[in-house]
């Protein structure tokens, strides 16, 4: 017995590949240099329960599948991901492992309806150590031994290290405390929301300046990346609360020119441009990008279908 499509399921299909063109720019195979690349994207609570914030339907879940098969990235850097099943509705389980923040197994730090976790999808071929993630960032104001702590429940910073190369690279993936846009109202503090981002900001410097210590050692890479929930006007002001070895580290991200239309699907639709990152990458002196840029939707995209509210960031990376 034969079957034939029905008009609005193939009128679907034509659309999809319209918006959404099946060439790769950025396959594995048409590298010319030992490189990989690498996706950081706020995908706006990607979730399969009716009670998220943000439903989609099948064909957005359909139309955020062809978008991510069109760049394949070697390593996804995700936020706002509340569970395995809901990434793999977008990503092919065949070809990626999927990291989910330790989080998701700590009820403690568990909301009763939805909620919001980072992690990695990385291709199978790559080595990949899922270890220990920077848990404290949860409730920095308890880590850091400040007066009067507030517990938070926030998010977690996923850790792994992957061998790339024959050379270990030790990822941290975050998404931070939103509410403190900006260098001056981090430097006055005088918001809870800039006060806790300052703290875990601190908890940051602390494990980045141990993995810098064990880089000098063990030839490690660093990478940093992920949702910061703050634009960075001052590069070296910004390293220097991560860090006590500012010279060691590039901010690749910083060259990026942030030009990202997003749908907010509230009560009303409207859009909305935003021209400052607020998701960002630093590496290693060691590590350099070929490419980096924001992957901005077009007005088609954004008519037909609900994406995230977060442009995704994608890099191409080396080793030097």
């Amino acid at each position: 017995m034969t079957t034939t499509m029905t008009m609005p399921y193939l009128y679907f299909l034509i659309l999809l590949l319209i918006v959404f063109p099946a060439s790769n720019s950025y396959s594995s195979s048409n590298r010319d240099t030992p490189s990989f690349t690498l996706m950081s994207w706020n995908m706006q609570w990607l979730s399969i329960k009716p009670t998220s914030p943000i439903v989609r339907s099948g064909a957005d879940y359909q139309a955020l599948q062809h978008f991510f098969i069109h760049y394949s990235p070697d390593i996804l850097a995700f936020q706002e991901v509340d569970s395995i099943e809901a990434l793999y509705r977008i990503i092919d389980k065949q070809h990626y492992a999927i990291y989910l923040s330790e989080r998701a197994k700590n009820p403690d730090d568990h909301f009763n309806t939805n909620n919001q976790y980072t992690g990695f999808a990385v291709k199978r071929d790559i080595i990949v150590d899922d270890t220990t993630d920077l848990s404290q960032l949860s409730s920095p104001a308890i880590a850091t031994d400040i007066t009067m702590p507030f517990k938070n429940k926030l998010r977690y910073g996923s850790i792994i290290r992957i061998n790339m190369n024959q050379q270990s690279i030790v990822l941290l993936n975050l998404h931070l405390k939103s509410g403190c846009f900006t260098a001056k109202q981090l430097s006055k503090q005088k918001t809870k929301a800039c006060k806790t981002l300052a703290q875990q900001l601190q908890l940051i410097k602390q494990w980045l300046n141990a993995q810098l210590q064990q880089s000098q050692s063990q030839s490690q890479s660093v990478i940093i990346v992920g949702d910061f929930n703050h634009r960075i006007s001052d590069n070296q002001y910004f390293l220097n609360q991560i860090t006590n070895e500012p010279a060691l580290i590039n901010s690749l991200s910083t060259t990026i020119n942030a030009n990202c239309t997003v749908k907010l699907t509230n009560k009303v639709i409207r859009y909305r441009t935003y021209k400052k990152l607020i998701d960002h990458l630093f590496t290693t002196k060691n590590i350099t990008a070929i490419e980096q840029r924001q992957i901005n939707y077009n007005k088609q995209q954004l008519s037909q279908f609900t994406l995230s509210d977060h442009c995704p960031l994608l890099f191409r990376l080396v080793l030097n």
